[in-house]
């Protein structure tokens, strides 16, 4: 048994929870404990999982309801019930392969003084095509701002960190853990990266907090962005602001491309307004605009000359 405990919200996941608890059921190295937060589901997610409980697993399993509205409020009310030294938090629609937390409990054990352990994951989209969400430990902070490095299915963290950072932040209903990452590796750069194959299969859904689009959601995305430039700025680390707004104009080209220049428009003329590196946003822009990819690359060659 490992020293793990797996924190999984859920809100009205009936259709997808089944697979993950049984991938949870399937592993190689049982966790210590696994803690479910019911966010108020209204279909039959709750009794799905009251009654998995009631079977025999090899690991405590606990299972808790949370009113406050958001996955973040349900992940810290888990984080509450963790005793164990590091935590998973997990989703409810996405699986893990039989050796994932063996390959994490191992990693812990051989590297005892990480605080942030991660690993390349799988990324399975609404039309079922595959890709890799990779994970890398150089340069963290630049990789995690424009490539997600520290989304909750690709991590296993020290329970006292989260907690030392503030926990998830209840404010915010999109890039949650794209916020709550920054803040953890601002806090400590003793990371370790997982080789092998990716060993957790991340299923897109249309209703899922990220969803499928990024316009249908305007406004919260910068929200998020404010946020973590003002602990940026707290932090002493007003340099990283310039990746913050590589990000903007990013998500500007996205809304355009999406069929909303209004937003577009309205992103840019905020985020050039007196820019000193307006020309080179600019060009992040419309590179993210006819390219799609690999405008992370492209902004750390432009923001080096």
């Amino acid at each position: 048994m490992s020293h793990i405990t797996i924190v999984i919200p859920i809100y009205n996941r009936a259709h997808t929870i089944k697979r993950t608890l049984h991938s949870i059921d399937a592993q190689n190295v049982k966790p210590k404990r696994v803690i479910v937060v019911d966010n108020g589901s209204t279909d039959d997610s709750l009794e799905i999982v009251c009654e998995w409980s009631r079977r025999e697993h090899g690991f405590e399993c606990v299972i808790c309801e949370e009113s406050r509205r958001g996955a973040c409020a349900a992940r810290n009310r888990g984080l509450e019930d963790v005793e164990t030294e590091f935590v998973m938090f997990f989703d409810s629609d996405d699986e893990m392969s039989p050796s994932h937390v063996a390959d994490f409990s191992k990693a812990i054990s051989r590297h005892p003084d990480i605080d942030i352990f991660g690993r390349t994951a799988s990324l399975v989209n609404i039309a079922g095509q595959r890709h890799e969400a990779y994970f890398t430990s150089r340069s963290p902070v630049f990789n995690h701002l424009f490539r997600g490095c520290m989304s909750t299915q690709r991590v296993v963290v020290r329970t006292s960190l989260v907690r030392r950072v503030g926990g998830w932040n209840e404010d915010l209903f999109v890039w949650n853990d794209f916020e709550l990452g920054a803040r953890l590796l601002l806090a400590s750069d003793r990371i370790f990266h997982l080789p092998g194959k990716p060993s957790v299969i991340v299923h897109q859904q249309a209703d899922s907090i990220t969803g499928v689009s990024f316009s249908s959601k305007a406004g919260q995305w910068e929200k998020t962005l404010d946020c973590m430039e003002r602990y940026f700025i707290t932090s002493g680390r007003s340099d990283l602001i310039r990746w913050l707004d590589c990000r903007r104009m990013i998500l500007a080209a996205q809304y355009f491309c999406e069929g909303r220049p209004d937003l577009a428009e309205m992103l840019k003329a905020q985020v050039l307004d007196g820019n000193p590196s307006a020309w080179r946003l600019r060009l992040i822009y419309w590179h993210n605009r006819l390219f799609h990819r690999l405008t992370w690359l492209f902004a750390r060659v432009l923001f080096a000359l």
